[in-house]
């Protein structure tokens, strides 16, 4: 976590925010946005992964962002409910917001999982286990 941090544009295209709830966290890099998930399961149990997705809808759906990366530390799924929450309301958002492409970055088979589950029209999904390659692949949207 960036410790309560809030910032501005900086030299290096990194802006930094921690308005969501614990366990979730979000930067910008050179108009790329990154949300940062600890656990799956547990932000969708805590209803902390609402607050993220409105978090997505409100910067991800700006004229000036056309990729984005979504990191998930734990992404044991928690079973079935987990991932068709994925696939409504991820798929949605993806429409919703006109998002080209999303990089999934996690460890293990859980990344291709999630990101099949995004179905939105015209958009690309993408699993990666290394958030720079992720992030290299969301730029070129």
């Amino acid at each position: 976590m960036w410790g309560g941090l809030k910032c501005g544009r900086s030299n290096s295209g990194i802006r930094m925010t921690s308005d969501l709830p614990t366990g979730l966290d979000y930067e910008e890099r050179d108009g790329i946005g990154i949300w940062k998930i600890d656990s799956l399961a547990e932000a969708l149990e805590s209803g902390a992964l609402e607050e993220g997705e409105q978090h997505f809808r409100e910067h991800a759906g700006q004229p000036d962002m056309n990729g984005c990366v979504v990191q998930i530390d734990d992404a044991e799924t928690g079973g079935s409910d987990t991932l068709e929450h994925v696939a409504e309301e991820w798929t949605a958002l993806g429409e919703e917001t006109g998002i080209d492409r999303t990089a999934y970055v996690t460890e293990g088979l859980a990344r291709m999982a999630i990101a099949q589950k995004n179905d939105a029209e015209g958009h690309t999904a993408k699993g990666f286990t290394d958030l720079e390659e992720g992030l290299a692949w969301a730029k070129e949207a």
